[in-house]
């Protein structure tokens, strides 16, 4: 649990002291001429995706330091995609309500369009601009940041890009790093005999706010000064529930009499093999079979895997067909087999229907998207053992007994099974998920308060 006082490891100075070594700046160079070398590849890679989502090519300007309108003294804020942005809204809103104007930012269409939906009337009444961050070449920064000039710099979770970090730092605007989310993969990557010494770029940061103590640690590894870390917890505690996505869930549910749900949330095109198999065996060892609600991490897997379901002889359907615009309907939803989530903004939903919840990303070894939403509404939540990218809350959440980590995908259907087959076992699994994301709350506030001291305010 985190204290309800931000813990900072001592006193640190608005900007930090980093002298430019001579073997820094080579290796600086040569990651903006291999940044420069790669530029084909990657406009060619943003062709490719725009035509799976138009947004990807939308505003290009954007993406090389042309953002309009011009703007002066705002707090930039980098939220790569949805995640990020999400977990940053009450931060932005606690800004907001100090009176703070904010330069909103991104690097994919998902992160945009949260941007929008969250902050649709700050945007209207300019409170709030919104764009893409410019690609990390060194003159696309430059020409950004002088446009710009914000007065303080925000980068959500785990983004480190060295062109922002050392133009900033040469235009002496303080970089805040907030829900740090530096995992042990990228600490080994960055300290490897191949990390060109990117974990350096670290000690840019004027402050690093992270979520726990373990991350603390590993920033202090990486050779940041302890006085600049503090921690304050999750942010993600902080989101509010969205009730009328509860009570779709409610209305939806009372169609399904006693069968139980199970949503599989976020998951990943590596484990989705494992997932078919997952679902084959619980289908057999439960009866009546379980409703299963399937919600792909990545919208360009909606159709691959309802294809793949109906290959199987799984009675499928679509969310955007069962449901309307508002989630009313879902008359045949007692039929279904596979219910696909092929919607996005609407996790509350998907969760809130659920009995049990399994989070994608743990059965492939990527490190765990989002478990605190579930928790959250009180759902059980069992996961593969993939989890260093979560490993706050996570292991919090099983010594709690509200999360269960298995080896594999048969041993997380035998625990499904067994779970659903037993009632008592069941509510005694879900009961302990009562009050463990209460006691998290807070960070977003305490968050806020660390950064207003940069803007030349307290709170």
């Amino acid at each position: 649990m985190t204290s309800n006082n931000p813990r900072d490891d001592g006193q640190a100075s608005t900007l930090p002291v980093f002298p430019w070594s001579m073997r820094l700046r080579f290796v600086y160079v040569l990651y903006q001429v291999l940044l420069h070398l790669a530029l084909p590849a990657l406009l060619l890679l943003l062709l490719i995706r725009s035509k799976r989502e138009p947004l990807y090519r939308a505003n290009l300007a954007q993406r090389f330091g042309r953002v309009r309108p011009l703007t002066e003294g705002r707090v930039l804020v980098f939220a790569a995609s949805l995640g990020e942005t999400r977990a940053a809204s009450l931060v932005v809103k606690g800004l907001l309500d100090e009176g703070v104007n904010i330069l909103l930012t991104h690097s994919s269409p998902a992160g945009l369009h949260a941007g929008r939906a969250l902050f649709a009337d700050d945007i209207a009444s300019g409170r709030v601009v919104q764009s893409y961050i410019p690609g990390d070449f060194f003159w696309a920064v430059r020409r950004f940041l002088r446009d710009h000039r914000p007065s303080l710099g925000v980068v959500v979770e785990a983004e480190l890009w060295p062109g922002l970090m050392a133009e900033a730092a040469q235009r002496k605007i303080p970089m805040v790093q907030i829900n740090g989310n530096y995992t042990e993969r990228a600490f080994v990557r960055d300290t490897g005999p191949f990390g060109l010494m990117r974990g350096t770029f670290w000690k840019f940061y004027s402050r690093i706010i992270t979520k726990s103590e373990e991350r603390a640690d590993r920033y202090r590894r990486a050779g940041v000064d302890p006085a600049r870390i503090s921690v304050v917890g999750e942010l993600k505690f902080d989101l509010p529930i969205r009730d009328d996505m509860r009570s779709a869930a409610k209305a939806a549910g009372s169609q399904l009499g006693q069968r139980r749900t199970l949503t599989i949330a976020s998951s990943i095109e590596a484990e989705e093999e494992e997932l078919i198999a997952f679902i084959d065996q619980l289908r057999a060892e439960v009866s009546p079979p379980p409703l299963i609600l399937w919600v792909p991490r990545s919208p360009q897997r909606f159709d691959a895997v309802f294809d793949r379901l109906r290959e199987r002889g799984l009675n499928c359907g679509r969310r955007s067909d069962v449901f309307d615009d508002s989630l009313r309907g879902g008359e045949i939803v007692k039929d279904i087999d596979v219910l696909i989530g092929d919607s996005l903004g609407e996790m509350d939903f998907y969760y809130a229907l659920a009995d049990i919840v399994f989070v994608g990303a743990t059965l492939a070894p990527m490190g765990g998207h989002n478990i605190i939403e579930p928790l959250a509404l009180e759902r059980a939540v069992i996961t593969g053992p993939s989890l260093y990218g979560i490993a706050y809350p996570a292991y919090d959440a099983i010594e709690a007994g509200a999360l269960i980590s298995a080896d594999n995908a048969q041993e997380l259907a035998t625990i499904a099974a067994a779970h659903f087959n037993n009632p008592a076992r069941y509510e005694a699994f879900q009961s302990r998920t009562k009050g463990f994301n209460d006691q998290h709350k807070g960070a977003s506030d305490r968050t806020v308060a660390l950064l207003m001291p940069y803007l030349g305010g307290e709170r």
